[in-house]
């Protein structure tokens, strides 16, 4: 008596085999991520205890670095959200942070980017204004606050409160999302553009960056202080400004958004203090943050 033979459905072999070889390369990403979380552990022990274990400005160049390599046929964002996911959880595993973020009842708020950009796991906490977040975090409440750019006339100014701090603590150090997506290829609903992060930390220079400078003067037109900063080398990208008080011997504060970086110890910062000399009553630089990825194929 004969023997039967079974058939062998070619394509259900080749989708096995495939799926093996998913399966063992799942397993060497998990085996590479337990060996990354191994050096985190050592790279906490020397550094020991700190405020702070964010490093905004090296993020930013790890992620520019993998964007720029070839992608391949993986899907747009799909690398900036992973490796976001992966900063924020070991980020935890080196000391404890809490988000302040402005989510007012009504109108756009950044709820959705913060978690986006400080993942699944960091602790979130809703403030109705973005001052009420600074002062969460000039309280001790929040280690970082996530609040909307600068406007002219905002009612909601937060940048005052940083300006006003003779002694330059909190600073912005960072903007969110660090990858400008198209509209629909994100997870962010009724939000708003972009926002930034504000905290005890002064950013790092990352080699495409964006910065500020709050000034308070007298007697010091719009044109002219334009004028001077041009002279001094800033490239102004945005310039507000607010009244201290009414009449025309009233002082005027400034807030700039230069490109480029402006460090603490800037030596252009020296420059405005000479041509503006006894007019200046007070400049302090307010951090800034590394520029965001655009969308596209890079």
């Amino acid at each position: 008596m004969a023997l039967k033979t079974v058939a062998v459905n070619p394509d259900k072999q080749a989708l096995a085999d495939l799926r093996a070889q998913i399966d063992r390369i799942d397993g060497a990403l998990h085996d590479l991520l337990r060996d990354r979380v191994e050096i985190i552990d050592e790279v906490r022990k020397l550094k020991g205890k700190q405020h702070i274990y964010i490093r905004p400005g090296r993020e930013a160049q790890m992620l520019r670095v993998l964007t720029g390599r070839p992608q391949g046929k993986l899907p747009e964002g799909l690398i900036v959200r992973l490796w976001r996911e992966m900063i924020s959880g070991f980020t935890l595993m080196e000391g404890a942070i809490k988000v302040a973020v402005y989510s007012p009842e009504k109108g756009p708020n950044l709820w959705d980017h913060a978690r986006d950009f400080y993942g699944s796991f960091t602790p979130l906490v809703e403030t109705p204004s973005a001052v009420a977040a600074i002062k969460a975090v000039q309280a001790g409440k929040a280690t970082v606050a996530v609040v909307p750019p600068p406007t002219q006339d905002d009612k909601d100014a937060w940048w005052p409160l940083l300006a006003a701090d003779k002694t330059n603590v909190l600073t912005v150090f960072a903007c969110l999302p660090f990858e400008m997506l198209k509209p629909g290829r994100t997870n962010a609903r009724n939000v708003l553009p972009m926002g930034l992060v504000v905290g005890r930390l002064y950013p790092e220079l990352t080699g495409d960056d964006h910065s500020y400078i709050a000034l308070q003067c007298v007697h010091v037109p719009e044109a002219e202080m334009r004028r001077l900063l041009g002279k001094a080398g800033y490239k102004v990208k945005q310039m507000l400004t607010q009244s201290m008080g009414r009449g025309g011997s009233a002082p005027t504060a400034y807030l700039l958004e230069t490109e480029g970086y402006v460090g603490r110890n800037d030596t252009r910062l020296a420059r405005i203090r000479a041509m503006l000399g006894s007019r200046l009553q007070h400049m302090v630089p307010l951090g800034g943050y590394a520029v965001p990825l655009k969308s596209g194929r890079r």
